[in-house]
């Protein structure tokens, strides 16, 4: 739903320094856009282990058209900075932040509850390949009130609203080590996907890019833990892609019905070293 939005700029100041002073810290502020760029259409969201990011704080990506297998998608980086609303955000930490995300081969997204210098604005509001989107405290902040996303439409800024958004949010880092302290520990990778009426319909299990590009391109089969109770042997198509041989996975947890009735399903996927595991939530 699109709101007209006509507020004064002491109205706007009020609202985002309510927003700001809502984060208690940057890791908030980070779960926080998890939920807020699902909203906007990302997929496959997740927030990155903090101090091992290299200045990414989220990834996600953004399906194309049409059933093209994952082929067609957009992959994005995303830095989040929670700085006073007054302050401003100087080229140079733009700058770096473009750099770690064309590493990535990604179309980056600089999120701030600040604001950009004009230099900045000049300098990126330009086409670059990849580009860099800039979305500063006001731009966000009419980006959730139109996505009612923290905000009662008046708008008002709603700390109980927050609140109940926050504890729906479950956010495991990217790269969660078992043992922080221990740098021989395991890193574990989670993220969520919707396995969609086509995989179903295909017999497929598409698999999140995060988790395909830590699987080596020589390995053609991995082993699956579903719903911590059974394993299978599943291949990987030659498009790396999709798991296939998951018909009567579907057929077990309800997915797919006898009838061939066809229930879509949400899945979070984790990735311990090796070992992967998929729990399926109807």
């Amino acid at each position: 739903m699109k709101h007209n939005i006509n507020l004064s700029d002491d109205e706007y100041d009020s609202i985002i320094n309510q927003f700001y002073s809502y984060f208690e810290d940057g890791y908030k502020f980070e779960k926080f856009l998890k939920t807020y760029l699902e909203k906007i259409g990302l997929e496959e969201v997740v927030v990155t282990q903090p101090s091992r990011d290299g200045g990414i704080d989220l990834i996600a990506i953004r399906n194309g058209i049409g059933d093209l297998d994952g082929q067609d998608y957009i992959k994005y980086c995303v830095q989040a900075k929670r700085y006073k609303p007054s302050s401003n955000i100087s080229i140079d930490t733009v700058k770096a932040f473009a750099y770690n995300a064309a590493k990535l081969s990604s179309t980056g997204i600089f999120i701030t509850t600040a604001k950009f210098s004009k230099p900045t604005r000049d300098e990126f509001e330009n086409l670059r390949n990849p580009p860099i989107i800039l979305i500063d405290g006001r731009t966000l902040v009419d980006s959730c009130i139109d996505n009612e996303l923290g905000f009662v439409y008046k708008p008002i800024f709603s700390s109980q609203s927050m609140d109940k958004l926050m504890s729906d949010i479950t956010v495991k880092p990217i790269l969660a080590s078992e043992n922080n302290q221990n740098s021989s520990s395991v890193d574990v990778i989670t993220v969520e996907k919707k396995i969609t009426a086509n995989d179903i319909r295909a017999r497929i299990l598409s698999i999140p890019r995060i988790i395909l590009d830590r699987i080596p391109l020589e390995q053609t089969s991995i082993s699956v833990c579903f719903n911590n109770e059974f394993s299978e042997k599943l291949s990987i198509n030659k498009g790396r892609n999709y798991l296939a041989g998951v018909t009567k996975i579907y057929r077990k947890y309800g997915l797919l019905s006898e009838d061939g009735s066809i229930t879509p399903a949400s899945a979070t996927w984790m990735l311990k070293g090796n070992k992967l595991t998929i729990l399926l939530n109807r």
